[in-house]
């Protein structure tokens, strides 16, 4: 069998025995990790909150989709939260982007402008 060499940046290094979980960004252990932390303080402002309606991937399930809230994620999830029971539905808060479960844009662009955002429709 001949052994195989691989450069150190094409590697993947998941677990450590001495680290524990590594972070696949920076290859720090997570509790060394600065990455999350930097996404987390600064988040990216770069425009109108924009909220849209997308079925695509997803096995023909609708999600309202709200992008660029210029929050951290502890904010971000809170957001989350009181959209998800103003619209009575499920969802979560992935990569800086609230996903709610159905077809709410109108409901949660209206929200969204009650509270004082800058929001847009995108889409159709």
């Amino acid at each position: 069998m001949k052994p195989t060499s691989r450069p150190a940046a094409a590697s993947r290094l998941v677990y450590s025995t001495e680290g524990g979980r590594m972070c696949p960004q920076c290859r720090r252990p997570m509790a060394d990790c600065r990455c999350a932390a930097q996404r987390a303080a600064a988040p990216a402002a770069a425009g109108p909150i924009r909220v849209s309606r997308e079925s695509k991937g997803r096995g023909g399930k609708t999600v309202t989709l709200v992008r660029g809230l210029p929050l951290a994620t502890a904010e971000l999830e809170a957001l989350g939260k009181q959209l998800r029971s103003r619209c009575g539905s499920g969802g979560t808060v992935k990569d800086g982007v609230v996903e709610v479960q159905g077809d709410h844009v109108d409901r949660v662009l209206a929200w969204l402008l009650a509270q004082g955002h800058a929001a847009k429709r995108a889409g159709g």
